[in-house]
C-alpha cells in the first residue's frame, strides 16, 4: 500500500509540475526586449531618413525590420510563413500582406516605385511594427 501511496504522490507533482510550466509559458510576458526595441527604432529612424532618396530600398529595409521583429518573438521560416502563423497580432494582416508583396515586387522585377505606394508600404510596415510593440 506505501508503494501505491509513493507513486501516486511522484505523480502528482510531476502532473502539477508539468501544469504550472505549461501555464508559465502561455502566460509568461512577451514582446521586445529594450535592446531589440531600441534596434527597431534605429533602423526605424534610418528607413524613414532614407526614404526620400532611396524609397525602393527603404520599402526593402522595413520589410527586414518587420522579419527582424517577428524572429524575436520566436517566429521561424522566411517573412511570408511568419505572417500566416503570426496573423492574429496584426490589426490590418491585409496591409502587412501588400507592403510585403510591393516589397517582393521591387525585389523580383524591374519596376518603379511610386512615392506614394512607398509611403504607403512604411505606413503598413510601421503599423505592423507596433501592432508587436515598437512603439514607432
Amino acid at each position: 500500500m506505501n508503494i501505491l501511496a509513493d507513486i501516486g504522490v511522484i505523480i502528482f507533482f510531476v502532473a502539477s509540475a508539468a501544469i504550472f510550466f505549461y501555464f508559465w509559458r502561455k502566460f509568461k510576458k512577451k514582446g521586445l526586449r529594450p535592446d531589440q526595441l531600441q534596434y527597431i527604432k534605429a533602423h526605424w529612424i534610418r528607413i524613414i531618413d532614407a526614404f526620400d532618396s532611396h524609397s525602393q530600398q527603404a520599402v526593402m529595409d522595413a520589410d527586414k525590420l518587420l522579419d527582424y521583429a517577428l524572429k524575436c518573438y520566436g517566429y521561424e521560416g522566411h517573412l511570408g510563413e511568419k505572417l500566416k502563423v503570426a496573423k492574429g497580432r496584426f490589426s490590418d494582416l491585409d496591409g502587412v500582406w501588400s507592403a510585403h508583396k510591393l516589397r517582393n515586387t521591387l525585389a523580383h522585377e524591374l519596376v518603379q516605385l511610386s512615392k506614394d505606394d512607398g509611403r504607403r508600404a512604411l505606413r503598413q510596415f510601421k503599423q505592423a511594427l507596433n501592432d508587436l510593440g515598437a512603439k514607432l
